[in-house]
């Protein structure tokens, strides 16, 4: 299943260079969410990345950048601004750019047209944020919709339970509070993690 790493929300001393070293660690695919963030705190953030690991970051603010970053080409729109982007009667697939999405409610998936994956949660109670709890019991499986985008599981999840996800039939899972959460624990998360995930069957998609 594909593994996404979403990013610490809150920005700490040496983070672009931590990210460098959890993409070397194998960290395929990474969305940089980072609410409050001001236009130029976040592209500076985008440009301490080594410029190598930018078709695999996601932006889920400032789409205009990737004007000032051409090799960045996977933009994700918050629930919030989807719906937003849709009021507005504006297309959602523009260029050649991978396009992702969140939602809460399986029946939104018929909203989701130009969109490639969408984010699906929380499955289980979150690691990152505590009391916000799980939709999902053990017995939960993903009714088929077959010209849905992939459906990424979200909330809670930690090495133990990406089997239950792939059981649950999902197309791959989101980690935030599993890799951030222990501080100088990063790489280290995340490379259980990937070791875990090898013991499925490979799920990939662009």
């Amino acid at each position: 299943m594909k593994l996404i790493v979403i990013s610490d929300p809150v920005y700490f001393k040496d983070e672009a260079h931590l990210i460098n070293q959890l993409f070397d660690a194998g960290m395929l695919l990474f969305h940089l969410r980072k609410e409050g963030f001001s236009r130029q705190a976040y592209a500076a953030l985008i440009d301490g990345i080594d410029k190598r690991f930018h078709d695999r970051i996601a932006l889920h603010q400032f789409h205009e950048l990737v004007v000032d970053f051409p090799s960045l080409n996977r933009l994700h729109y918050p629930e919030w601004l989807r719906k937003e982007t849709i009021v507005k009667g504006l297309p959602i697939a523009m260029g050649n750019y991978t396009h992702s999405t969140s939602i809460h409610h399986l029946d939104e998936l018929n909203d989701l047209t130009g969109f490639d994956y969408t984010f699906y949660g929380p499955v289980f109670n979150s690691i990152s944020k505590p009391g916000y709890a799980g939709i999902a019991n053990i017995d939960f499986v993903l009714p088929r919709h077959i010209h849905s985008p992939k459906i990424i599981a979200l909330g809670g999840i930690t090495a133990e339970k990406i089997d239950p996800v792939k059981q649950m039939g999902f197309d791959g899972f989101a980690v935030l509070g599993a890799i951030w959460t222990e501080k100088e624990e990063e790489i280290q998360n995340l490379k259980h993690l990937i070791n875990s995930n090898k013991q499925t069957s490979s799920n990939s998609f662009n």
